[in-house]
């Protein structure tokens, strides 16, 4: 009884541990680092989750037969919180620390509050026979899972992308064109744009550089021509690359000092490498 109050007293602090471990380390470090990462975070995919819930159920057996289901309850848990995770967009290390964690302790508060229906007795371990090697079995199936699935899981990532798009202003009464960018990619990206008419350059913005899921807006003014139909291109660089084309829009204008909106028509093409 003891020993069960002292692991049950653990466990908090053990994932807080986990939690601070995930939280704190940065993304590239040692070896040794790696290793006290795993060793913390171990044991609540294998093992603590199902175990408080086989404490919550109140399930009786011996040792083998309660660790046994408890490892499997475990990985019954990392598959639900999975789907959870994947819908929330936090499927990475530190979302399944935070959920495997918060469902631990949430787990072992209802173990706690619930009342004993019947109590659960102290049997000793048993040792090798058909439950031994049932387990044996059981953990070395759940283990070559988990290294099936751990290249594909690694290999994960997320999508990024960049938006870039190009719309008249105030129905075009004014010749005057609104070019916007929103940063979507997973750090800060430099980018410049050109703004051509009819394969002639008429604007350019410097590089600037946006943060993770912030955009800016720019303003062109378009000189007036008559001749019709215009093609007007707004060109994205990516990275102070000018050599290659990351984002192009273009729309194309029938009249351009008509006010009417129904004058042009926006288009978007794929990347593409410059040319001169």
């Amino acid at each position: 009884m003891m020993a069960r109050r002292v692991f049950l007293g653990i466990i908090p602090l053990w994932i807080l541990a986990a939690v601070l471990t995930v939280t704190w380390l940065p993304g590239t470090f040692s070896t040794s680092e790696k290793a006290v990462r795993l060793a913390l975070c171990a044991p609540l995919i294998l093992y603590l989750p199902g175990r408080m819930l086989v404490d919550t159920l109140r399930i009786e057996g011996d040792t083998v037969t309660r660790g046994t289901l408890a490892v499997f309850l475990s990985f019954a848990a990392c598959i639900f919180l999975g789907l959870l995770l994947h819908v929330a967009g936090h499927l990475d290390a530190r979302g399944w620390v935070y959920a495997l964690g918060l469902t631990t302790i949430a787990l072992q508060c209802l173990n706690v509050v619930l009342p004993l229906a019947r109590a659960v007795p102290a049997i000793p371990w048993a040792w090798p026979g058909r439950r031994f090697l049932i387990f044996a079995v059981s953990m070395i199936l759940a283990t070559s899972s988990v290294l099936m699935a751990r290249p594909v899981a690694l290999e994960r990532k997320p999508f990024h992308f960049t938006e870039f798009w190009m719309v008249p202003k105030w129905n075009w009464t004014n010749n005057v064109v609104t070019v916007g960018v929103r940063n979507s990619e997973d750090t800060k990206t430099l980018y410049s744009l050109d703004l051509v008419l009819g394969g002639t350059l008429i604007g350019q913005m410097p590089t600037f550089e946006l943060a993770p899921s912030s955009s800016q807006t720019f303003e062109f003014s378009v000189p007036t021509k008559t001749r019709a139909p215009a093609r007007l291109e707004a060109w994205l660089y990516k990275s102070g690359d000018r050599g290659t084309i990351y984002r192009k829009v273009w729309m194309t204008i029938d009249t351009l000092q008509s006010p009417a909106p129904t004058g042009m028509t926006l288009q978007f093409a794929d990347p593409e490498t410059k040319n001169g």
